[in-house]
């Protein structure tokens, strides 16, 4: 039986008292919500809600409207499993868009069972009804919505960085798209994915750039925008970047020699839909020789 989400109010009857619900001001500061085993985000174009023991999933809707989408941590999982709630097989397909399931609203644990390995994994449902109705309250849209499974073409926006990348180096070495690595999960989101690219090799630095794929659903974001072209549009640059690992923190670094110890190093932490730079250290013994000047934007 389909589920019709309603409005706020039922939230506030549902969590049995306002106490546990920030009010939309506060939720606009503060961006994100938890209750039990979910937890919700909002961020610039787009809601989220994952679990929050085991994120092998995820559901986003934009602001602008339309179906929640279901990704989960990689298409195989929906190509070589079951998906099952409660025991009962859901039968949902990929990109097929469907009224969306009282089920998973309803249910108490979402199991994906892979017959061929022998073996499942799955993650409670408790708290996924709160945390859509706070989302819905963000975002101003109530009522029965359609779902689609949905998982980005990541191979697309590889390539589409790729061009990118050759327009912005002006032409990209020719061995980069033979050594490029794929792109990298970010744990806990598996609706986003990062890619390093890259652009030129000198004595003593490598430059790449570092794109964020899938931040509006399906699209290639630059992570690093330092500076600004006359026209006032973002231009990114070029660092040796390091991801090792872990996609959370990102460091760039220029390092130049010759003309003394000068360095600029930056760090940007992942918000849950950006990277946000979060410290700049400048030893500007050599700027506008082999570092380059930075103007940041307001």
């Amino acid at each position: 039986m389909l589920l019709r989400l309603t409005t706020f109010a039922a939230l506030l009857t549902f969590l049995g008292g306002q106490a546990l619900l920030p009010t939309r001001a506060e939720a606009d500061a503060l961006g994100h919500f938890h209750y039990k085993q979910w937890h919700a985000q909002c961020g610039p174009d787009y809601c989220k809600l994952t679990p929050r023991a085991h994120p092998i999933l995820s559901l986003v809707r934009a602001h602008t409207g339309g179906s929640w989408l279901l990704s989960f941590r990689n298409r195989e999982m929906v190509e070589e499993g079951t998906i099952l709630i409660d025991g009962v097989e859901m039968g949902w397909q990929d990109e097929v868009e469907m009224a969306f399931p009282g089920p998973l609203l309803d249910g108490n644990i979402l199991e994906i069972v892979y017959e061929a390995e022998g073996f499942s994994e799955g993650v409670s449902l408790a708290g996924i009804k709160a945390a859509m109705l706070w989302v819905e309250e963000q975002q101003g849209q109530f009522g029965v919505q359609n779902l689609r499974i949905h998982h980005p073409d990541w191979q697309a926006l590889q390539a589409q960085a790729q061009t990118m990348t050759t327009e912005m180096c002006d032409g990209s070495a020719p061995w980069v798209e033979e050594n490029e690595s794929a792109p990298q999960e970010i744990e806990g989101h598996p609706e986003l994915r990062v890619l390093a690219q890259l652009c030129w090799t000198a004595a003593y630095n490598v430059g790449s750039q570092v794109y964020l794929l899938g931040p509006v659903m399906d699209g290639v974001d630059p992570v690093r925008v330092a500076a600004v072209d006359p026209d006032g549009m973002p231009v990114p640059e070029l660092a040796i970047w390091g991801i090792d690992g872990n996609t959370q923190v990102l460091d760039s670094y220029y390092k130049g020699r010759g003309l003394g110890d000068c360095f600029t190093h930056e760090t940007y932490r992942f918000d849950g839909f950006n990277y946000d730079l979060e410290r700049r250290v400048v030893d500007d013994a050599c700027d506008g020789k082999i570092i380059p000047q930075v103007v940041w934007p307001e």
